[in-house]
């Protein structure tokens, strides 16, 4: 086993109880069929769910993501034949997931004439459009030019007028895929900040390449797995879990819950929310900014428990667990009062593969924990 060059290692092989240590690959490139429809802020590698799902589940089993985020698990509970059911406070969350994971044919005329629709629009346009029919998005005239505002506006038009409501999703999540790059915005999922001096591409050539991509991604998504399940998938807040799932029901949990000091989701994906039309999570609800996060996040964790059969697996995606104190510690004190039982970790040093200077190299960062807690028969 390798040996990690981190100076909490020996803290975590003590008090955490490291069982495996699982290199899994965090390059995009990795992201198959629909994982990579769109950038999702945090969102754990495909390779880790399947993983656990194989390992610590069978085919029929219910799986549960009570922060499903991206949509990452979904799609992994779908492929691998799970009941799957997801949870997020976020309808962005759920808009992303919902598309992820349903298998949908996609019409290679309905692509084509979408994309001429737009083509017209765009070339058709002898005024730019106005900032004023914007006036939904703050501060529009700052995040967007002129010019790449007009070409937007043609092109989410367009999509709206499209009658077939999965396929007008699908190109809804294309459509809020490019959104940051067709922005004054950093191009990198964090919080909204503006990059000077940044080189704007057209967002409807940005538009034409997703929509070919993803065709074929989900081309070999229904091909392989369109008489499969589908996940049932929630917008709500996972500390009244119980309100929509039953009590003892769930077979095995993978989540990554939010880290408190963490990002805001609804900031990071502003753009998206206001362009689609989508409610934002109410600011006092979130977990993510609570005044006191380790007793809200207690709660969540007694749902979890909750919907957990007896004597399974809630396997929880944190960062670096190198202090009793911090927060991994506590969440494993507040699980082991509520009747989980502590079982170990998963290390996971996240591997990527890096170009400098026209070489490649790869390098480790031991960041990721799968903590394993295990209901109590």
């Amino acid at each position: 086993m390798l040996k990690l060059k981190d100076p909490a290692n020996k803290y975590h092989s003590k008090r955490f109880n490291p069982n495996h240590e699982w290199f899994i690959p965090r390059d995009r490139v990795n992201f198959y069929l629909t994982h990579d429809f769109h950038p999702y802020f945090a969102a754990f590698p495909p390779q880790l769910v399947a993983r656990l799902l194989h390992y610590h589940s069978q085919k029929g089993d219910t799986f549960l993501d009570p922060f499903m985020g991206g949509g990452t698990s979904m799609v992994e509970g779908v492929i691998n034949a799970r009941r799957t059911i997801g949870n997020d406070i976020s309808p962005f969350s759920k808009f992303v997931s919902s598309v992820k994971s349903t298998p949908v044919k996609i019409s290679s005329s309905d692509v084509s004439l979408l994309l001429s629709n737009i083509r017209k629009s765009v070339s058709g346009k002898n005024s730019m459009t106005s900032f004023n029919d914007y006036d939904r998005i703050t501060n529009v005239r700052y995040w967007f030019d002129q010019k790449n505002l007009t070409e937007l506006d043609s092109i989410y038009r367009c999509i709206e007028k499209v009658k077939n409501k999965k396929f007008r999703d699908f190109a809804l999540l294309a459509f809020s895929s490019i959104l940051r790059k067709s922005s004054n915005a950093k191009n990198a999922e964090q919080h909204l900040c503006l990059k000077k001096c940044k080189r704007l591409p057209s967002p409807l050539a940005l538009f034409e390449r997703k929509m070919s991509l993803m065709s074929e991604q989900m081309g070999v998504f229904y091909k392989n797995y369109g008489a499969g399940g589908r996940a049932e998938l929630h917008t709500g807040d996972v500390r009244e879990l119980s309100s929509v799932i039953g009590e003892d029901v769930v077979d095995i949990v993978i989540t990554s819950p939010p880290y408190g000091t963490g990002s805001k989701y609804t900031n990071i994906y502003r753009l998206s929310y206001e362009w689609l039309g989508l409610p934002k999570p109410h600011r006092s609800r979130t977990l993510e900014t609570t005044s006191d996060f380790r007793q809200e996040l207690k709660k969540a964790l007694g749902q979890i428990h909750r919907v957990l059969k007896p004597g399974k697996f809630c396997f929880f995606v944190y960062g670096n667990p190198s202090t009793a104190d911090g927060l991994t510690g506590y969440a494993i004190k507040d699980a082991e009062s509520l009747g989980f039982r502590f079982s170990g970790t998963i290390s996971c040093p996240i591997k990527k593969t890096v170009a400098r200077h026209s070489e490649k190299y790869t390098r480790f960062i031991p960041k990721d924990f799968v903590i394993i807690l295990q209901k109590q028969s």
